[in-house]
């Protein structure tokens, strides 16, 4: 089985490979880290505006970072008995897109997102990445939740 998994480093990216490592256990999985570039540099660059010349050198630190967090995600992917591989994509739009946009080239068995319990009008103002994705993406898409993250109705 091939599944990629959306990971951004967050406690709920964690938790959502260690449940892909249970229920799907050997599985190939590439852990994909979605970055959007120039990000950190226009907040540094709105930090210190001064003295701040931005350019290439901080979009390169963006992109070694985002391996840093990929390469992360395979690590836990690996402890949780998953053959992981890692992969970044940089988009200057939205999250969700990046991650849509791999899941049509890559076309997984099952795409995993971790969701951070944000349901109805929270979930809706914030824009969820899970529920984009849920609703974008051409093939299946398992959300997991926290442990203690109310259900959703639906």
């Amino acid at each position: 089985m091939n599944i990629l998994i959306a990971y951004d480093g967050s406690t709920n990216a964690d938790h959502a490979i260690a449940v892909a490592g249970t229920l799907f256990p050997g599985a190939h999985a590439e852990i994909l880290h979605v970055w959007e570039p120039g990000a950190g540099v226009a907040a540094t660059a709105a930090a210190f505006p001064p003295t701040y010349s931005g350019g290439g050198d901080a979009l390169d630190y963006e992109r070694e970072e985002a391996g840093v967090v990929a390469l992360r995600g395979v690590e836990l992917a690996r402890q949780a008995g998953l053959e992981a591989t890692g992969e970044t994509v940089g988009t200057a739009g939205p999250l969700w897109r990046g991650i849509v946009d791999r899941i049509a080239v890559v076309s997984p068995d099952l795409t995993i997102v971790g969701t951070r319990g944000l349901t109805g009008l929270r979930g809706a103002l914030a824009g969820s990445v899970s529920h984009s994705v849920v609703s974008h993406a051409q093939q299946p898409v398992l959300t997991v939740p926290m442990p203690g993250d109310a259900p959703v109705a639906g």
